[in-house]
């Protein structure tokens, strides 16, 4: 199959799934009926730096949120830990600790370490939302006085990827998601599936796309939905169970490009660029490298994104990186005068907290000489602004083996 082909069965792919976007586009109107949010909150500091704008970009362990495809990049293991202030304003307290483990399933030479035979990444994660004690209240006791609860909010992911060739990457994830207090309680599944193309005379031009939280609606239970009443015409207490409305998975489908503008230097600065290309030359190889993305998010159940990104890398040592989200355009001029309007009729705000800029960087720090390998510690950092309150503060620790 060549390379025209491949680029044409992408293409046809990316029309199809853009098509199928609209029948679930953003729309205010669906506004706040979607559960289990806490899917839609992105726990990795790499990926926040540029607004989630780099879902062709992202490669390695943190793509198990941004495109699960891109964890089919992980050489040989990578491990790391996430720790979010969340809205650090609001004075709630909430925080976020995330972990995550991918392992190379590949066949390798025991002479080189060279891959033989590749079997795919396989990767695990875990989130979990710390939203700290909240009183508890009562009709008959609006003002409290009666105690504390913790709620709980975690999801566990299981994720496999895999490179088809040297171009194209896909992978498949399924979370189960947890919410709970102490006396009620649901469950639910979630899919996400994405795909990576690269293309360029250093496979510096990149296409993704990720359909993300498909699953079935989901639903609480639980003794704090039921309630001792009396029987009619009788007197006896019986305890009855009131059903919870079910609720939908906060489906979305993100689409995304990048470009990387790379600078060599050293043996390789005085090369033209076929001499590069039969070298085998990739972004890892350049000394200074520029990249651009932008990704387009069609979400259900609240109004579509924007984001776009910047960043700059000096080898594989340092990075940063700033990003911009903002939302649809397809916004009534009239709401877009009176959003209280809005609010009023669906019973949420319009406005996503993250539209606005964002910020980050990462250090590489090698572990091992490099003729020894390419064993590093990334340490990350993002500040994302939100519209209320003051923003999000991300730090993220990675071991690359």
């Amino acid at each position: 199959m060549n390379r025209i082909y491949k680029t044409f069965i992408i293409c046809a792919v990316i029309g199809l799934l853009s098509y199928a976007g609209q029948s679930f586009a953003g729309n205010r109107d669906r506004a706040g009926q979607a559960g289990a949010s806490g899917l839609l909150i992105d726990p990795w500091a790499k990926t926040n730096g540029w607004g989630n704008a780099g879902v062709a970009e992202i490669r390695g362990m943190e793509s198990v949120f941004s495109n699960v495809a891109g964890i089919a990049f992980v050489n040989k293991t990578e491990l790391g830990f996430s720790r979010t202030q969340y809205l650090v304003g609001s004075g709630a307290g909430m925080n976020i600790n995330s972990l995550a483990i991918c392992q190379s399933l590949a066949k390798r030479d025991k002479a080189t370490g060279r891959k033989i035979k590749d079997f795919g990444v396989l990767g695990i994660s875990a989130m979990i939302m710390n939203f700290g004690d909240v009183n508890i209240t009562t009709v008959e006791q609006p003002e409290g006085n009666m105690g504390t609860f913790t709620p709980n909010y975690f999801n566990i992911g299981i994720h496999y990827a895999k490179s088809f060739n040297q171009y194209i990457h896909g992978g498949v994830s399924v979370r189960v998601v947890d919410e709970n207090i102490s006396d009620l309680k649901a469950i639910g599944v979630a899919i996400d599936a994405g795909v990576q193309y690269l293309a360029g005379p250093y496979e510096n031009f990149k296409i993704g796309v990720t359909l993300k939280n498909i699953g079935l609606p989901i639903s609480y239970k639980g003794d704090g939905i039921m309630q001792r009443a009396t029987v009619t015409n009788s007197d006896h207490e019986q305890t009855l169970e009131t059903r919870s409305a079910e609720y939908e998975m906060p489906t979305l489908l993100t689409m995304g490009l990048s470009y990387d503008f790379l600078f060599f230097g050293g043996i390789y600065k005085d090369m033209t660029k076929e001499e590069r290309k039969d070298e085998g030359l990739t972004r890892n190889d350049a000394d200074h490298r520029l990249t651009i993305a932008g990704s387009f998010t069609a979400n259900s159940y609240s109004r579509d994104i924007f984001a776009l990104g910047l960043e700059y890398g000096f080898k594989q040592y340092f990075m940063v990186r700033v990003g911009y989200s903002i939302e649809s355009f397809g916004v009534e001029k009239a709401d877009a005068a009176h959003p209280e309007r809005i609010t009023a009729l669906t019973g949420v705000n319009p406005e996503s907290i993250y539209a606005g800029p964002s910020v980050g960087c990462s250090v590489g720090i090698p572990l091992v000489k490099k003729d020894k390998g390419n064993q590093k510690l990334f340490i990350d950092y993002a500040y994302r602004f939100t519209n209320k309150w003051r923003g999000n503060h991300y730090v993220s620790l990675k071991l690359a083996l």
